[in-house]
């Protein structure tokens, strides 16, 4: 799969591609719309896992997270609290504890700003232009530009991958 991003000028011409992108057989799942706040989305599909940066800081958090809980388990084996005996196990769950704790709170921080896979659009955005996404598989990507530039010629389609869904099918 590769995601095709393009702006669109106006809800028109917006609501047209994604008109015939879905008579086309793409399911409303695979098709995204972002536009600026005050721009009317009612009859576009939303926005998805791209609107914010939750699964990018999810995936720091977790790593960051998980080698501080590693570290700090190999530290309690070296040097044990009082009382305690720590083992490989006692290892192996905190570095779990502390990629699970990372991971929920760069999550939750994430969540709260702008995505970064898009800044290159944001202006255009900002702009009144309508950021449409859509996953297609490898052999349909010239089909579905073609099917694009039937309602603007000029159009620029850019490739991007895909985030990696956070449970696989």
């Amino acid at each position: 799969m590769k995601r095709l991003c393009f702006l669109s000028p106006d809800i028109q011409r917006a609501q047209a591609v994604v008109r015939d992108l879905k008579n086309d057989g793409f399911a409303e799942k695979h098709i995204y719309a972002i536009a600026r706040s005050d721009v009317p989305l009612a009859t576009l599909p939303d926005s998805g896992p791209d609107d914010d940066d939750f699964l990018p800081a999810f995936e720091r958090g977790v790593a960051l997270g998980g080698a501080t809980g590693l570290l700090g388990g190999l530290l309690a084996v070296a040097f044990p609290p009082a009382g305690f005996v720590v083992g490989g196990a006692g290892v192996l769950l905190i570095g779990l504890m502390g990629a699970s704790l990372g991971g929920l709170l760069t999550g939750m921080a994430g969540a709260a700003f702008p995505s970064s896979r898009l800044e290159a659009f944001r202006k255009d955005i900002e702009a009144g232009k309508i950021l449409i996404m859509v996953d297609v598989p490898v052999e349909r990507i010239a089909h579905v530009n073609r099917l694009i530039r039937q309602h603007d010629p000029d159009v620029e389609i850019e490739g991007i991958e895909p985030p990696a869904p956070l449970i696989p099918k």
